[in-house]
């Protein structure tokens, strides 16, 4: 399981950088209840949903006083009502019964004392210890994992809750969190990450305006090898001074560049989106990117919400002047246990390539959006014999172009000339640069070719 599958149980009640923080407590509260299998894992993720509405509410809402001297949960001594109201995801209530999840919890060596949260009873809400007093409550209460084995959601509830309360809910909880099968399941979850191949030395615009132009020239290199110069791009797109006026100018230039792409406009006019919306964008990113084609994201980015860098990336872009309103190129995306992230390729701010979280990514493109290919994903050629495919084939060499381009220099500004070198390093490749640097640090046999003649 991962942050974003207990987000999806959970109904995401709480951001997926919460639910990735909540994750460890949650896969104890597992292990503790011999939740052990996935008809278990549906049918604990269902009733501490409802309980703790999402796992939003580690602590109950009131102060407690309603139980100020309730003999029956214990409470003798002047405001144990508050001291002890209820904490944890099931919020256990009561001296009583903080003082039996305090035995439980030390027996297994998960406290430091017998009396740990009666001494601290807060503890037992933090996310230290949340997960504690659901699992205590399920592990003795042996019936609950029988209920989950034979998907007895009413007798499950009967057991929790004394009756039958919040029964729908806790009925579709159980249904939505059935469906998601072995995704529940605690353990090691698999990294997916692709982005496509395209030539980093041409990502940055040509003008402050031409960040449109920008982003398709380079999503028309990586689709088709083609370097379209960005001023031919900005007629085509009719960009002004003012910039390009909306997503809706960049299908129609983009599917006559990029034939059978499908590229379609995508609005997002609700900001935040909706939890539909933001699949939906997930699902049209990823499947453009499956398909070999890059994606235009139209971004609005206060200071307040500057585009940050999420790991492996560790250098934010460098946003600033106000509201930025840009265009960038979405590249590629990935996805692990810890979340979904989008690569950025970005026309017009340092490092002008880097990883940014999806979720930050879907509160930027509102209230504009994002141009997608729609063409189907391009499925992986069977294994004959070696043999490799015109399309491998053509990938493979624009992936050795842009090696060789950043090597040796671009022949295109160099007139044509390969290897030709690059202006900020005096006309020399990688290579020259690498033993002029030596040589200037009085490396032995190390010489400036390019300075000696």
């Amino acid at each position: 399981m991962d942050a974003r599958t207990l987000g999806e149980a959970m109904g995401w009640a709480l951001s997926e950088e919460r639910y990735r923080q909540l994750l460890p407590a949650y896969e104890r509260f597992m292990a503790a209840a011999q939740i052990n299998t996935p008809a278990r894992a549906a049918m604990a993720a269902a009733q501490l949903g409802h309980e703790s509405v999402g796992l939003k509410y580690q602590n109950e809402i009131a102060d407690g006083s309603a139980y100020e001297g309730r003999a029956d949960l214990g409470n003798m001594n002047p405001g144990d009502g508050r001291r002890f109201k209820g904490h944890g995801w099931v919020q256990v209530t009561g001296r009583h019964n903080h003082a039996a999840a305090s035995r439980w919890a030390h027996e297994r060596g998960l406290c430091p004392s017998p009396t740990f949260f009666v001494d601290n009873p807060e503890a037992l809400g933090s996310d230290e210890y949340c997960w504690v007093g659901p699992a205590y409550y399920w592990d003795t209460h042996p019936n609950l994992n029988v209920c989950a084995d034979n998907g007895w959601v009413w007798d499950a509830t009967r057991i929790i809750n004394g009756g039958t309360n919040g029964i729908d809910d806790r009925i579709s909880r159980y249904e939505r969190c059935k469906a998601l099968g072995t995704r529940l399941m605690p353990g090691e979850v698999k990294t997916v990450e692709k982005v496509l191949p395209y030539s980093r030395d041409q990502v940055t615009q040509d003008t402050g305006y031409w960040c449109g132009p920008a982003s398709t020239q380079t999503i028309v290199w990586a689709a088709t090898g083609k370097l379209i110069a960005e001023s031919d791009l900005a007629g085509r797109l009719g960009t002004t001074t003012d910039g390009t006026s909306n997503i809706d100018a960049f299908p129609r230039v983009l599917n006559n560049l990029v034939p059978g792409a499908d590229y379609r406009s995508v609005w997002m006019p609700n900001d935040p989106p909706t939890g539909d919306q933001k699949e939906r964008m997930w699902r049209d990113i990823k499947n453009s990117i499956d398909a070999g084609f890059g994606v235009v994201g139209n971004l609005v980015a206060p200071p307040s919400n500057y585009p940050r860098a999420v790991a492996p990336s560790d250098i934010d872009p460098a946003y600033g002047g106000g509201v930025v309103y840009h265009y960038i190129a979405l590249m590629g995306y990935g996805e692990d246990g810890g979340g979904r992230r989008i690569w950025v390729a970005d026309s017009g701010f340092r490092p002008y390539g880097y990883w940014i979280s999806f979720d930050q990514l879907a509160t930027l493109l509102p209230p504009m959006g994002y141009v997608a290919a729609f063409a189907p994903a391009k499925a992986l050629p069977q294994d004959q014999g070696g043999d490799v495919t015109r399309e491998q084939a053509d990938q493979i060499l624009r992936m050795l172009e842009a090696i060789l381009i950043q090597l040796a220099g671009d022949p295109q500004k160099n007139g044509g000339k390969p290897f030709g070198g690059w202006p900020q390093g005096g006309g020399r490749t990688m290579y020259d640069l690498l033993a002029a640097t030596a040589s200037v640090a009085g490396v032995k046999n190390a010489k400036d070719i390019k300075g000696e003649k």
